[in-house]
């Protein structure tokens, strides 16, 4: 117990003082006053396996205390970290209601740069991740309890160098508490202002020491309800920018159907005029503005002195986390189920058609249309499955373990092992059976009934599949043609690792050299697999592929801090690794902090980081897209000259058409230029990514009880792995100017009757350059009032830079200003404590962005102009939220409390269809802006 509350005293005494990096805090409630003479022990911040008896490194760290984190009322990390102003949400409960591999999420990106390139660990050692192997890399926040956190250690800057791969735009330590004494409950509800997103947070931690140890055991139950579409009709409306106003915009694929015919009109299933202004689809009614979640957890942590040299150490996390999505039902286009990809054939004869209305018989008869195969689109809303959706249930375990060695006064060995696991099932729910489809479409007159024609499928139920009208669809043709899904994935992660620590036997002017350096293995594998429909195409979804692979990484660090002079000193580490996927990689840091008064220390850094690829981006399973691709062929004519025209010539489909019509050369139609399938995924070749970060800032005590912290950062990142485009791949592939191979290494197929392309596929790739560059400035005080003491902070950060650059075209692309882009973040935290009453509130400001900087952009669209969406609707000003607690201390052991986040009721801006940050379903953008509103709640913090 002693030993803890050095450690605690040594933080605290820094964050309260002069020279903080970290949030100040209110004082909770009934804590015991420290003794104030403790000497003070030597300890390890991030950034660092060096200990030391100040808290300041030459990187610029923050942290979040256990009493920030309660005085927000936060019962999840990620509501924490979200709303720190050099962090945002990468994946949140609203940003995921579409994804079929990532609903439930919450995951963070440091600086906006990429979950899966901001490391995250708890107690210096590294978390499993959370996501679906096939789709990428990151912790899952759900799966670490608030509850039994001392403090939350944000290093923001590079250290490759101390932690390994990952580390590129930053580090989040999250420190778990390791004495507790007796029983800890909290009891938590909530709901928001309009009687929604009501929410239960139960936790409950008990823990006992004795002479030499500590063991505590965690369990909690959270439940968040989330929020349905139809519960906000205004926020989830499908929405978008029709000749300069935002407009309620309604989907063609309704439930009666629709069917274009091109040059005279739109019709529904039974063969009336289609009226859009009547007859469309309002997706939103069906839609979820906040994916409900239920979380539950069993932590806990056991140290144990063996002998006074030698402690052992234990960490267990369980969490299982269960959401679900649900959305608008399936808007089938019947074409998709004659896709030659597919294995379709034929399409469906109009006269005769034994589903096909008279009435719409006749309007297609008389526009020549014979087979339903010539139209672009037979849509319809497939109401009778019901919603689409997906029930994700993931269960992530994780232990930690291993032993500190005291080998003496000066030299200390820890070796430990970390194993993690995730499993992920998923159920999916509302799709088609396309294969079914098309056999219950093939009718014949069999017995004075219509029937399906193959027999085999009669025998295993098919019936006629009629979707010419509203509800047409009989429910033995559901039962029949329904599509459920399932998808099991599992993430696993082995570390082990040693490092001996201590100071070399002889000084420099400015003191002792402290050493550390050690070895780590670490093991990363991830599975995944869709059901047996959805891997073959048969949904009405996309084709998704198996992921299936693993890579390891053997590394080796040394670490070295040289105190040059009493007021000078120089951090250096380096690391080289040996990785299975992209073979040796080599990492360093370096940083100085100069103090040239007592009040005044100057710091800076430069670090080399790396971030080699991880499971998804090596073999994420291919997954089936009909994104448009850009055909460079398209247009060539016999007779071009050009290294693209010669080699498109080459393709003798592509000749043939081209030259049988001279005049037009090889044009594709519309419907060619749409159906251009393919797949994404991993690529077992992609490379390492390499980055240069450079920090130069100070740290001064301007008065007594204030302190400013002042860090500018610099952050390049070369070849930058991100999902090639389609495109790219083919254009790459037609501009060679020898050894052209038209299947472009197996990546593109064509028809070889029309030369039209069939299918392109492309994976991960180094592709980009980023560059990010800003400032951070934080400020605190503390000060004793005649009544009261009072706590101030105020943390900003500027962005001045957030461009990525094409490798392969040189296209700049600049964000800073734009919606997830804000040049200026800031939050201002005062606390008040006054006898048993606490105060605090906290106001975060989100500057005025742009969805848009570009002009012409493609992204950004007026779906009535099919210009540019107007400056007025393009610019979101700027928004202030402010979050209110106030607490009481009932006696020695309760603590009651009520609060109100999104105080004034601060609405979403609208970012609708056709804008580049809205998220589907929303019409904003979550990971900036609240989706809740005013949110009410109550509390009980208890200790016995």
């Amino acid at each position: 117990m002693k030993k803890y509350n050095k450690v605690t005293l040594a933080v605290r005494r820094v964050m309260l003082s002069s020279v903080a990096a970290s949030l100040s805090l209110v004082a909770a409630p009934g804590l015991a006053e420290e003794d104030a003479a403790a000497k003070v022990e030597r300890i390890e911040i991030t950034g660092s396996r060096i200990k030391r008896t100040e808290f300041e490194s030459s990187v610029p760290v923050t942290v979040i205390t256990a009493d920030e984190i309660m005085l927000t009322g936060a019962t999840n990390l990620a509501d924490v970290l979200h709303k720190s102003p050099v962090a945002i949400a990468a994946a949140d409960q609203s940003n995921v209601t579409f994804s079929l591999n990532s609903a439930g999420l919450n995951t963070t990106s440091l600086r906006n740069a990429g979950s899966a390139r901001t490391l995250v660990l708890v107690n210096g050692r590294r978390f499993v991740s959370g996501t679906a192997p096939s789709v990428g890399y990151a912790v899952d926040l759900n799966a670490i309890p608030a509850a039994v956190v001392d403090r939350i250690e944000i290093l923001k800057s590079a250290s490759s160098a101390v932690y390994g791969s990952d580390a590129v735009a930053g580090v989040i330590n999250i420190i778990t508490k390791k004495n507790i004494d007796g029983a800890e409950l909290r009891l938590q509800s909530a709901v928001s202002d309009q009687n929604d997103r009501r929410r239960q947070d139960i936790d409950l931690t008990v823990g006992q020491s004795w002479n030499g140890g500590n063991a505590w055991m965690s369990f909690g139950f959270h439940d968040d309800a989330g929020i349905g579409g139809p519960e906000r009709p205004e926020q989830t409306t499908d929405l978008a920018s029709v000749n300069g106003s935002w407009v309620p915009v309604l989907s063609g694929y309704n439930p009666a159907g629709l069917v274009q015919i091109p040059g005279v009109g739109n019709f529904k299933g039974d063969g009336s005029p289609y009226v859009a202004a009547t007859d469309g689809y309002d997706r939103g009614s069906r839609r979820q503005l906040l994916i409900p979640l239920k979380r539950k957890y069993i932590a806990g942590q056991l140290n144990h002195e063996i002998n006074p040299s030698l402690n052992f150490f234990s960490e267990f996390n369980w969490m299982q986390v269960e959401s679900s999505s649900a959305y608008e039902p399936t808007p089938l286009n019947l074409l998709d189920i004659w896709l030659k990809t597919r294995g379709g054939t034929g399409g469906h004869l109009v006269e005769g058609s034994l589903v096909i209305p008279d009435a719409l018989q006749q309007v297609l008869l008389s526009n020549n249309i014979t087979n339903l195969n010539q139209l672009n689109t037979i849509g319809r809303r497939m109401t009778e499955f019901g919603d689409r959706g997906n029930e994700a249930n993931r269960s992530t375990s994780r232990l930690a373990t291993g032993l500190d060695w005291y080998i003496n006064d000066n030299w200390s060995l820890n070796s430990y092992l970390t194993w993690g696991q995730t499993t992920q099932n998923q159920f999916g729910y509302g799709e088609l059976n396309m294969d079914r489809a098309r056999l219950a479409m093939d009718l014949i007159q069999l017995d004075g009934k219509v029937q399906c024609r193959d027999e085999t499928a009669r025998l295993q139920g098919c019936v006629p599949f009629n979707i010419f009208g509203a509800n047409t669809v009989s429910p033995a043709a559901v039962d029949y043609l329904r599509a459920p899904s399932k998808t099991i994935g599992v993430v696993e992660q082995l570390v082990l690792g040693t490092a001996i620590t201590g100071e070399l036997p002889f000084e420099l002017p400015g003191g002792v050299i402290g050493l550390a350096a050690g070895l780590e293995f670490r093991e990363e594998s991830g599975k995944q697999e869709a059901s047996d429909l959805a891997q073959i195409g048969a949904t009405s979804s996309n084709r998704q592929l198996p992921t299936d692979g693993k890579f390891s990484v053997r590394d080796a660090f040394l670490e070295a801090r040289f105190p040059v002079l009493d007021n000078w000193v120089i951090d250096t580490a380096i690391r080289t690794g040996n990785y299975s996927s992209v073979g040796n990689v080599f990492t360093w840091n370096l940083g100085t902090e100069y103090s040239p008064s007592s009040g005044l220390k100057l710091r800076a850094s430069a670090a080399q980081a790396v971030r080699a690829p991880n499971v998804s981006d090596l073999f994420g399973g291919q997954t089936e897209t009909f994104a448009t691709v850009t055909d460079v062929c398209d247009g060539v004519k016999v007779g071009d000259s050009g290294t693209i025209a010669q080699n498109c010539l080459s393709v003798p489909a592509i000749f043939a058409r081209a030259a049988a019509n001279p005049a037009t050369g090889f044009l594709l139609t519309q419907l060619e230029k749409q159906q251009t399938g393919g797949f994404i995924g991993g690529n077992p070749n992609v490379r390492e990514e390499t980055a240069k970060t450079y920090s130069i800032g100070a740290v001064a005590e301007l008065m007594d009880g204030l302190s400013m912290t002042v860090d500018w950062y610099s952050i390049s990142i070369d070849d930058a792995i991100t999902t090639t485009s389609r495109s790219l791949v083919l254009s790459r592939c037609y501009t060679v100017t020898s050894g052209f191979d038209a299947t472009c290494a197996g990546q593109a197929r064509r028809d070889p009757e029309t030369g039209a392309l069939s299918g392109v596929d492309s994976g991960a790739g180094n592709e980009n350059q980023i560059d990010i560059q800003g400032v951070d400035v934080e400020l605190r005080y503390a000060t004793d009032l005649p009544i009261g003491l009072l706590t101030a902070d105020f943390i900003y950060s500027h962005l001045n830079k957030f461009d990525i650059t094409s490798i392969e075209s040189g296209k700049l692309d600049s964000y800073a200003g734009e919606v997830l882009y804000p040049k200026h973040r800031f939050n201002i935290n005062l606390g008040y404590k006054l006898d048993d009453f606490n105060l605090y509130w906290r106001m975060r400001y989100w500057h005025k962005v742009e969805d848009s900087l570009t002009g012409q952009d493609q992204r950004n669209v007026d779906f009535g102009t099919g210009g540019r969406i107007p400056d007025e609707l393009n610019t979101i000003s700027a928004k202030m939220y402010h979050d209110l607690q106030l607490g009481y201390q009932l006696n020695a052991n309760i603590n009651l409390y009520l609060g109100v986040n999104n105080l004034f009721d601060q609405k979403a801006p609208i970012l609708a269809q056709g804008t580049n940050y809205g998220s589907t379903g929303i019409n904003t953008a979550s990971e900036a802006y609240d989706v809740t509103g005013r949110y009410y709640y109550l509390g009980l913090r208890a200790s016995f």
